[in-house]
């Protein structure tokens, strides 16, 4: 298993589908040498990493609080999600997570972030970061443009990873990795629509152009990654799992059953395909 990578892609809170998958891993104690998680990839991911079983679905009782994430936010800190209490007062207060294991664990776990200077991906390994930088990452790598603020670390402006490399399987893959286990939160043929209202991004971050251009060009490299990525899937190089059809949840859900239903769908999906999953691997 260490020469094949898992990848997981983002989508906001369609990421619980991609928790659902990775909790059926953790039953059945399936792990890789190296992760590689984008936006809420990264944030489901990180418990898989620390192998704690059902506190993706725990935490998930907490998305409609208005602390998590709320305009109330957006108009007092200028984010619409709290990263203090989803990084900070829950993993340290309300359902701990295990920090040792992360740094302990034999998986590396790369977490991707955009450079609003440079317009490039940027991967940071989270397993040796303390819980200051473990926040600040992973809100670095969540934070949407309009509705989160670009995030300092040393020394880079950072946004959302989904806005350069959404799906970074192509990274894992020129970081040594062989092969690519692939988590999309969307179905098969789903194409990312040209972005809308470009004129008020231009203008938002005139500062940043950098930005303007990686949101003008998302669609059209999120789209050709697809397609990349599914020659990989024919070629045997990438094994991807994806939701059957379209995920009746938005990527700013807020009402817990809804993404609750989401995680028990991919579950089910997991459990039925994993026969098929371990003969990939093991091929």
């Amino acid at each position: 298993m260490n020469n094949t990578a898992l990848v997981l892609e983002g989508g906001g809170f369609r990421g619980m589908f991609t928790a659902g998958i990775l909790e059926v891993f953790l039953e059945n104690e399936l792990s890789f040498g190296s992760v590689y998680g984008v936006s809420a990839g990264a944030s489901y991911g990180a418990s898989y990493i620390s192998k704690q079983r059902e506190r993706n679905i725990a935490v998930n009782d907490f998305i409609g609080h208005k602390r998590y994430c709320s305009i109330n936010n957006l108009l007092r800190d200028g984010s619409l999600f709290s990263w203090e209490f989803i990084y900070e007062t829950i993993p340290q207060k309300i359902i701990p997570f295990d920090y040792t294991a992360l740094k302990e664990s034999a998986s590396m776990f790369y977490v991707g972030t955009s450079n609003c200077l440079t317009g490039e991906a940027e991967f940071f390994l989270l397993n040796d970061v303390d819980k200051k930088d473990f926040k600040t990452i992973l809100a670095a790598s969540g934070s949407l443009p309009l509705i989160a603020p670009i995030v300092s670390y040393n020394g880079k402006r950072l946004l959302d990873g989904g806005l350069t490399d959404s799906i970074p399987f192509e990274y894992a893959l020129n970081n040594g990795s062989k092969r690519a286990v692939v988590i999309l939160t969307q179905p098969k043929g789903y194409e990312k629509e040209p972005l809308k209202y470009a004129p008020v991004f231009k203008w938002f971050y005139r500062k940043y152009p950098k930005v303007y251009e990686m949101l003008y060009n998302r669609a059209e490299r999120y789209n050709a990654s697809i397609r990349q990525l599914e020659q990989l899937e024919n070629e045997g190089v990438a094994y991807v799992i994806r939701p059957a059809g379209k995920l009746e949840v938005s990527r700013l859900e807020n009402k817990p059953h809804k993404t609750a239903k989401v995680y028990e769908t991919a579950m089910l999906l997991a459990r039925a395909e994993f026969d098929t999953l371990q003969k990939w691997l093991i091929q």
